[in-house]
C-alpha cells in the first residue's frame, strides 16, 4: 500500500537529482569514447593504453563513488544521525530538544517531515510530563487542605469550654470536608481507571429523556438554594445505545458546574436534539464564562479558571467528563465567553462503532 504525507513538497532523492546524475553517467561515458576515438592502437602502446584507461576508469570511478557517497551523506545518514542523538536526550528525560530544519530552501522532503513529526512528539512529552510533576503537585496540595481542616475542628472540639451550638458547627464542618475528601478521592480513582483503561463501557439501550430528568431532579436542592431558572427542552422517548451509568456522571458533572458558577436568579437551559447519526446534550448557563486561556485547559485534571479556588471543585470533574464521552465514542464541545456564561455540548452516536 503506497502511502503518502500531504506535506511533502520534494523529494531527497527528486527528479531533478535523478536528471543530475543520469548527465553525470552520460558526459563520463562520452568523455570516455572521445578519449578511446583519439587513440591510436597499434601492438607496441596497446598494453600501455589500455592500462592508461583502465587507470583513468578506475580514478573516475572511485571520484565518482566518493562523491556520491558524501551527496548520499550529507542529505541521508547526517540527518538520521542527528535525529538518533536527538532521540537518545529524549531518552535521558531532556524534553527541551529540538531539531532545527534540515534544508535551507524552506521545501519540505522525507527527512524533513521526519523531523517535525519527532518535535511535535517531544513536545507532547514534554506536556505530558508538566502535566504529571502538576498533577503530584495539586493533589498533594488537594488532600492536604481537607486533612488540615479536619484536624484544626477535631482539636477545637476537645476544647471543654466551647458551646454545644459550637460542637454541632465544628462536626458539621468535619463531616463537610470528609464528604469533600471522599469525593476527590474517588475522582482520582475513576480518573486512574480511565487513564488505565480499566472502565469499559456497557452498552445498553435505555430512556436518555427518563435518565436526564432524573439526574436533574436530584439537583433540585441546588437548583432552589439559588433560585435558578430552569429551562428544560428534552422530548419524550428518546431512546439511545450507550452506557447510562458513566453518561451520568458526565452530565451531572457538566450541571453541577452549571450551577456552581451562575449567579443567583441565574438561567440554565438544557436541551437534547435527536438526529438521524447522532444525538447531542447541551446545558447553557449564563453565568461568568470563561476566556480563552481558560478554554485551552479547561479539560485538564485538576486545572481550575479561578486561581484564589473561592469556587467549590478540585478540577477533576471536568477531565473526568472528556475521558467518560471519549470512551463512549463522542464528542464535547465548550462555547464561553467572559460574563456571557458557557454553552457545553455533548454529542453521542446513535449507534456505538
Amino acid at each position: 500500500m503506497n502511502k503518502t504525507d500531504s506535506r511533502i513538497n520534494t523529494s531527497i532523492v527528486s527528479k531533478r537529482t535523478s536528471i543530475l546524475y543520469t548527465l553525470i553517467f552520460i558526459l563520463y561515458g562520452g568523455l570516455l569514447l572521445k578519449i578511446y576515438d583519439n587513440i591510436e592502437f597499434t601492438p607496441e602502446n596497446a598494453h600501455v593504453l589500455a592500462a592508461a584507461i583502465l587507470a583513468l576508469i578506475f580514478v573516475s570511478s572511485i571520484c565518482l563513488a566518493l562523491a556520491t557517497s558524501y551527496f548520499q551523506y550529507i542529505n541521508n545518514k547526517l540527518p538520521l544521525l542527528k535525529l538518533a542523538d536527538a532521540a537518545r536526550e529524549v531518552a535521558k528525560g531532556n524534553y527541551s530538544v529540538k531539531l532545527p530544519p534540515h534544508r535551507k530552501d524552506g521545501k519540505i522532503d522525507e527527512i524533513e517531515a521526519l523531523y517535525e513529526d519527532f518535535n511535535s512528539m517531544v513536545e507532547e512529552l514534554a506536556s505530558t510530563e508538566i502535566l504529571k510533576t502538576s498533577f503530584v503537585s495539586n493533589i498533594s496540595h488537594e488532600l492536604k487542605t481537607p486533612i488540615a481542616v479536619i484536624s484544626n475542628y477535631a482539636a477545637l472540639l476537645q476544647d471543654k469550654s466551647i458551646s454545644v451550638e459550637e460542637q454541632k458547627q465544628y462536626a458539621d464542618k468535619i463531616n463537610t470536608v470528609s464528604h469533600d475528601l471522599a469525593e476527590l478521592i474517588n475522582n482520582i480513582l475513576q480518573i486512574s481507571k480511565l487513564d488505565n483503561n480499566q472502565v469499559e463501557a456497557k452498552n445498553e439501550s435505555f430512556d436518555l429523556s427518563e435518565m436526564l430528568i432524573q439526574a436533574i431532579l436530584s439537583f433540585d436542592s441546588l437548583l432552589e438554594e439559588k433560585n435558578i431558572d430552569l429551562q428544560i427542552n428534552i422530548p419524550d422517548n428518546i431512546s439511545i445505545e450507550s452506557d447510562p451509568g458513566l453518561l451520568k456522571i458526565a452530565f451531572n458533572n457538566i450541571l453541577s458546574n452549571a450551577i456552581k458558577f451562575s449567579d443567583d436568579s441565574g438561567q440554565i437551559e438544557i436541551k437534547v436534539n435527536k438526529e438521524d447519526s447522532k444525538t447531542s446534550i447541551s446545558v447553557r448557563d449564563q453565568g461568568c464564562g470563561m476566556d480563552e486561556k481558560a478554554l485551552k485547559h479547561i479539560f485538564d485534571k485538576f486545572y481550575q479558571s479561578d486561581k484564589n479556588h473561592s469556587a467549590k471543585g478540585n478540577g477533576l470533574g471536568l477531565a473526568m467528563v472528556k475521558q467518560i464521552i471519549f470512551l463512549l465514542k463522542g464528542n464535547i464541545e465548550v462555547q464561553s465567553r467572559p460574563g456571557q456564561g458557557s454553552l457545553f455540548t455533548i454529542t453521542l452516536p446513535n449507534s456505538p462503532s
